[in-house]
């Protein structure tokens, strides 16, 4: 988990921007062309193409450019219509009424209706292995019912006509509508997969800008533009993903570097070399995810706030990403990860500043014995994990506060003693599940939540949270997360350290490349344009 490359944006070295919009060259082409065949790494064969049963970032990267869903995520993770060309909010957040595109078509010509996008989100709730974002889709009107089997259809699933569906909820829940544009939830043609399920997975049928054309297995994975796509005709001929078993990342290097691939993840040992070249096109962003150390703060040595405040402000986190990881990461002052809604730059968030850590120190004095060692529990061993711990000790060391890291390298073993009684403090990371701030908040600080294994406890913050995840503005709800991310960083119970970042590098053709914050794999490649056909 140390150099997960996994998604505000800033293009390293060359210039600023969410996309490739710029570029060294001095005859470049600045209106989009049509042609050209696009080639993408792929680390691994994916099982299976079939959004449902899709649990590696090797197939969501082929789904999304095969299916769609009735919303997709913007380039700001706002959700915004897909096949779905608008909807309805009603009943104070308890129903969805999505109103399908007419001109929306699957591959083999048939038109999208409401009655696939109603099997394709009730056959999620029995697929197995269950789908990430099931619990999301269980606050749907008998759903539960239905995956348990005492219904034989899910009641809140209502086909109006074959272009509007209702979606009826048991409660106000707005992360609803952001678990819909997940890759899971991408409709798929009902007669298609009633007519051969296994083969569906291996010779899809989408209804998204590029059609399927074949898979060979440990070679390739090639798709061809749909012309005939509700979006308009894409830019690029085909898109070819280039397959590397085994994740053979010093092939894809060599392959990238003698332009025989249009992209390439940007891999530590790599950089150096990649700079080199000229013209390169690079993307730096952080990805949604969180890098901290939690606090127990039921702890005897660590119930103090004045002492975890102090040992949060000593840590000078961009000094820490210079020196131990390149500057490849983002230094982290506030929970939500740039890029997620309800993030907001111009919030203070933590902030280094030692003198403010003595006071702290001074003041906790009578609350705990800050003398004792601290000891902090870490499941990596690795050279980036040791050196960034030993960065954390001189920073406390300064203050007068011996750290002790100590390292359990398997995970369940990991995972069990970070939920006893007898942890300090641990080294963790948070990946969103989906970009909604719920994902971070409720899951890491609600009393009730199973992975709070900071035994942080606020009746207020458990309130809000509640409060918030019902309410449907966005704009709202972002200022009230904002407000709830304010009120935990009073306490401290987590040090945040960084969010770690998507660093990609493209060839000089390449146009109009959007990198999401949920990640490279998640790209879509509709509007990619390339100068002029690359070498063959």
């Amino acid at each position: 988990m140390e150099r997960r490359l996994v998604a505000v944006v800033w293009l390293v070295a060359f210039c600023m921007g969410a996309g490739l919009g710029c570029s060294n060259s001095h005859a470049e082409e600045t209106s989009p062309r049509y042609g050209g065949s696009y080639r993408v790494p792929l680390l691994n064969n994916p099982p299976t193409l079939d959004p449902a049963y899709v649990q590696d970032m090797y197939g969501v990267a082929v789904v999304q450019q095969l299916f769609d869903g009735l919303v997709r995520f913007g380039p700001d993770l706002y959700v915004v219509p897909a096949l779905a060309e608008n909807w309805q909010v009603k009943d104070k957040g308890k129903t969805y009424r999505f109103f399908l595109r007419k001109d929306a078509q699957f591959h083999d010509g048939r038109p999208v209706t409401a009655k696939d996008a109603a099997f394709s989100i009730t056959r999620l709730f029995r697929t197995d292995p269950k789908p990430t974002i099931l619990p999301h889709l269980l606050k749907i009107s008998g759903a539960a019912e239905y995956r348990d089997g005492t219904a034989n259809q899910v009641s809140g699933l209502e086909v109006e006509n074959d272009s509007t569906l209702s979606i009826h909820l048991i409660e106000p829940y707005a992360p609803f509508l952001v678990a819909l544009g997940m890759y899971q939830a991408k409709v798929v043609p009902q007669e298609v997969v009633h007519r051969d399920a296994k083969a569906f997975g291996q010779r899809p049928v989408g209804n998204g800008a590029f059609r399927f054309v074949d898979w060979r297995p440990n070679k390739n994975i090639r798709l061809q533009g749909f012309d005939r796509y509700y979006g308009g005709k894409p830019f690029l001929d085909e898109i070819n993903y280039i397959i590397y078993p085994g994740i053979n990342i010093e092939a894809v290097f060599q392959d990238f570097t003698q332009g025989r691939l249009e992209e390439m993840e940007v891999y530590g040992e790599f950089l150096e070399a990649l700079k080199k070249q000229k013209d390169l096109k690079w993307v730096h962003r952080p990805s949604l995810s969180l890098q901290f150390y939690g606090i127990n703060c039921q702890h005897p040595r660590l119930r103090s706030r004045e002492l975890r405040l102090a040992l949060t402000k000593s840590i000078d986190r961009k000094e820490l990403m210079t020196q131990v990881y390149g500057n490849l990461d983002e230094p982290a002052n506030q929970i939500l990860p740039p890029g997620l809604p309800g993030y907001n730059p111009l919030q203070e968030g933590v902030v280094v500043n030692v003198e403010a850590s003595r006071k702290h120190l001074e003041e906790a004095a009578g609350e705990s014995d800050s003398r004792a060692p601290l000891e902090i529990i870490s499941n990596s061993q690795s050279q980036y994990a040791q050196a960034e711990l030993k960065f954390v000790q001189e920073a406390w060391g300064a203050l007068g506060i011996e750290a002790e890291p100590k390292f359990l390298p398997d995970w369940s073993e990991f995972e069990q003693f970070i939920q006893s009684e007898s942890v300090q403090l641990y080294r963790y990371v948070w990946f969103a599940d989906l970009p909604d701030p719920d994902d971070f908040l409720r899951s890491l600080f609600a009393s009730d939540s199973q992975f709070n294994y900071m035994g942080y406890h606020d009746e207020q913050v458990d309130q809000l949270l509640q409060t918030a995840v019902a309410e449907i503005d966005p704009v709202r709800r972002a200022s009230m997360y904002n407000d709830i991310q304010a009120k935990i960083l009073e306490t401290a119970p987590l040090i945040p350290i960084s969010h770690f970042s998507i660093n990609m590098v493209y060839q000089p053709l390449v146009n109009d490349v959007e990198v999401s914050a949920l990640g490279a794999h998640t790209t879509l490649y509709h509007r990619v344009w390339l100068q002029k056909n690359p070498p063959q």
